[in-house]
């Protein structure tokens, strides 16, 4: 009989304790634009019990709900990419349902970038969205990194880019070509400037800018492009003068677009050059193979090991279209057969590339730098 009067009044405890619990919702929300903020951590600390955490979630859509365990004063912290955190107290009574909280932008440029694989280095054609990637950036001016995620399971990041500021991004996900862009804020000449992310995936504005520019929130889509081996990939605008081979200063831009290629990623590669169909077949081989070798010995001197990168001339044994000898085609049709292309023949398995920080990454190329800039002046030479 007493054990049955104790378990009634522990339940009638329980049960006053669950009726004084109560239920606020709200929305956080931009105070300029009064935009409805997703994405907002909300922690509520109870200032009865010495600041005691009660509860920590994210809002969706702008909204939360939080319940607390009676009347009283507690504190809510508001942390969001972007914003300037907030720590605010609201005073809890039976009577309260809601309760709507402000949040202010940061100076700058919010970023959310959405990342897809590229079907093609021809086109901007994109497929599927890409998740579990490793996401580094990196703040130059400060020296400061921002974020480091590994193995992220979404496919959408985001970043807060401040003005006056040269941030780097670093995507890396395993059978992929390493994606890094290079991101200038009103600094060295641009007003928002995206290196690496390529002209058809142009940030666009998703809110209007505000406060004569100083704020603003852009999207883009980033592309990843999957490494297939063997698959011929062209190097645009390699020239060489007529019936040369040594290369041209004109060339040297996407010759180190590939060195950074080779750099960011653990590949072996094969480097061709192809001529069009004028002239004698064997002449036409002796001179691609000297020009694959020009360009291999460029990207040799930029620090690639030699073990990592053949010279292999093609003369017009693979042409692209129809123009072979005694065919009659225009000087632009001849021009596609006179290019310059590079296909992944292995993978270096003892890279230590993926187990590098952004940081050291960057941080080493800054100390071979001088290194580099001697190997371009004796060519110049």
């Amino acid at each position: 009989m007493n054990n049955i009067i104790l378990v009634a009044f522990l339940l009638s405890i329980s049960s006053a304790t669950i009726a004084q619990s109560i239920i606020v919702t709200g929305h956080i929300i931009d105070d300029k634009n009064k935009r409805k903020l997703d994405e907002v951590e909300v922690s509520v600390f109870d200032l009865s019990v010495d600041g005691q955490i009660i509860t920590t979630q994210s809002t969706n859509l702008g909204n939360y709900i939080i319940e607390v365990p009676e009347p009283g004063t507690y504190m809510v912290r508001l942390m969001r990419q972007a914003y300037y955190d907030l720590e605010t107290i609201i005073t809890v009574d039976s009577d309260t349902k809601t309760k709507d909280l402000m949040m202010t932008r940061l100076p700058g440029y919010e970023f959310e970038g959405t990342v897809r694989e590229r079907l093609s280095f021809k086109n901007g054609e994109l497929g599927k969205e890409l998740k579990n990637l490793k996401i580094e950036i990196y703040n130059n001016t400060t020296d400061k990194k921002i974020v480091s995620i590994e193995d992220d399971p979404k496919n959408t990041f985001k970043a807060n880019f401040e003005r006056g500021n040269h941030y780097t991004i670093l995507l890396r996900k395993k059978g992929y070509f390493a994606k890094r862009i290079e991101v200038y804020v009103d600094i060295e000449g641009c007003i928002l400037c995206f290196e690496g992310l390529g002209s058809n995936y142009s940030p666009e504005i998703e809110y209007e800018l505000t406060d004569i520019n100083q704020r603003g929130s852009l999207i883009s889509d980033i592309p990843m492009k999957k490494i297939i081996q063997d698959e011929a990939i062209t190097l645009e605008n390699i020239y060489y003068d007529y019936d040369k081979s040594y290369i041209r200063k004109d060339a040297r831009p996407a010759l180190e677009n590939l060195v950074k290629i080779l750099r960011r990623n653990p590949i072996v590669i094969e480097l061709s050059s192809h001529t069009d169909s004028r002239g004698k077949d064997e002449y036409n081989m002796t001179l691609s193979q000297k020009r694959a070798q020009a360009a291999v010995d460029y990207i040799i001197s930029r620090g690639i090991k030699e073990k990592r990168i053949t010279a292999k001339g093609y003369g017009e044994s693979q042409l692209v279209n129809e123009c072979s000898n005694g065919s009659k085609c225009t000087e632009a049709e001849h021009q596609k057969n006179r290019r310059t292309e590079f296909k992944v023949t292995a993978f270096l398995e003892e890279s230590t590339f993926d187990n590098k920080s952004l940081r050291d990454i960057i941080l080493s190329e800054k100390e071979a730098g001088k290194k580099s800039q001697e190997s371009i002046l004796i060519l110049d030479k």
